[in-house]
């Protein structure tokens, strides 16, 4: 049973803006830009894909736009003059939805476990990635990880909102029953001797 956190969020980024609105532009309510900079080249297809979609600049002063920062705490990122506020679904499934996730599987499972990722650089990173990989669902722990924030679904580029997402309260507890099930459980490490693309990962298979 999965739980739908309905978040609302700022994001930012050329990029990102633009795969939000491509992929679910229902959950975009403004998108502001710095008063002055909506005729820069770099906004270009970003202005041409609002228009396709009937989205238009909330042109702000600089006054406005820093304050939307500050209040987001997001005064060091690189927001290339846009902001978007967004209301979206973050599928979240718990520890006990497992099982039916595992059978939900359209072939055989692939599934991406992080231990700990605490930095949302990383985190977005990972889920992005995960889906352009075909991952099934990614399995994190509850506590003493990064959040869903503004700066995962920046990095995450959409996939944050696609992508199934299991906060477990266990993490040995959930590779248990991945286990249980069938899955070979790999784990990287950096002094690995053995690289990534050298295994076989033919199977059912979680990466850790």
């Amino acid at each position: 049973k999965k739980r739908s956190l309905m978040n609302v969020s700022i994001i930012y980024g050329v990029h990102a803006i633009q795969s939000r609105l491509k992929l679910y532009a229902d959950s975009v309510k403004v998108i502001y830009c710095l008063k002055g900079k909506e005729t820069s080249p770099r906004l270009g297809e970003l202005k041409a894909l609002m228009a396709r979609k009937g989205n238009e600049f909330s042109l702000v002063n600089k006054e406005k736009f820093q304050q939307l920062l500050q209040e987001n705490e997001l005064e060091s990122v690189v927001h290339q003059n846009v902001l978007a506020l967004c209301q979206s679904e973050i599928n979240l499934y718990q520890e006990n939805d497992l099982l039916h996730l595992i059978h939900e599987c359209v072939a055989l499972p692939f599934i991406l476990i992080l231990d700990g990722v605490q930095d949302p650089h990383n985190l977005g990173a990972c889920i992005r990635s995960a889906e352009a990989a075909g991952v099934d669902f990614v399995v994190f722990p509850k506590d003493n990880s990064a959040t869903i924030n503004a700066t995962v679904e920046k990095v995450a580029s959409g996939a944050a909102s696609s992508m199934k997402l299991v906060a477990v309260t266990n993490l040995a507890r959930a590779i248990g029953v991945l286990k249980d099930k069938g899955i070979w459980v790999t784990g990287l490490a950096g002094e690995a001797e053995s690289l990534l693309y050298d295994i076989e990962l033919s199977g059912p298979v979680a990466l850790v």
